[in-house]
């Protein structure tokens, strides 16, 4: 339910995008798997690009007027002024150059456009408290080329030529494994209502070590 208030969050801030525009998006996802984004915001949308390196989540590319899934990696695509919002959504830390990835973007956006980024947080209190289990899963995540915390990854937007408008922590809460699986059993709800009320208590106390974090440009 975490990646689904994520979606949520995210949605809500396209949402408000468009509102500022006046019209529907045209929408580059960067790390895009199966496009499944676009099933929560195809209403918002007037055209979807993903792009998608692995060609185990990507079998078959598709290209219609409006939905792309395309192969490819955010450091090789050439678009220029195309797209009104990029999305970058827990992606940076995969990629072999994270920087070329944002610059990439900036050139894709029409003038005015917006990038939104997210990102688990290497400077999380639980991941401080638990040093070596964080360290034994960053070991086994062989896929995670790099960690960031908040600062640096809007030091890269603003190298990119972004101005950072927005950014935030949240995901404050962590719970033993055991009571996670049961407040996902609660209703949906009532999930992200925790989620939000212990965002709000936690970030009082640790400003700069919430679980992850979001940055609007």
């Amino acid at each position: 339910k975490r990646w689904k208030r994520l979606n949520k969050i995210v949605i809500s801030m396209i949402e408000k995008e468009v509102v500022r525009l006046n019209e529907y998006a045209a929408l580059l996802d960067i790390g895009a798997g199966r496009g499944d984004f676009y099933r929560a915001a195809d209403f918002l949308l007037k055209k979807y690009t993903g792009i998608e390196p692995s060609l185990s989540m990507l079998k078959d590319e598709i290209k219609e007027d409006d939905f792309e899934l395309v192969h490819g990696a955010g450091e090789e695509m050439d678009y220029t002024e195309a797209y009104e919002i990029c999305l970058i959504k827990e992606v940076l830390d995969h990629c072999y150059d994270p920087q070329k990835v944002i610059e990439n973007c900036f050139k894709a956006l029409k003038p005015g456009g917006a990038v939104i980024i997210t990102l688990t947080n290497k400077d999380s209190y639980y991941k401080k408290i638990f040093k070596k289990k964080a360290e034994k899963l960053e070991k086994e995540h062989t896929d995670h080329l790099h960690n960031f915390n908040m600062r640096e990854a809007v030091e890269m937007a603003e190298k990119a030529g972004f101005i950072v408008e927005r950014s935030f922590l949240y995901n404050y809460l962590r719970l033993p494994c055991f009571m996670e699986e049961a407040v996902g059993k609660l209703p949906e709800k009532l999930v992200f209502f925790i989620l939000d009320i212990s965002d709000v208590f936690l970030r009082f106390f640790m400003r700069k070590n919430g679980g992850s974090f979001i940055i609007t440009a």
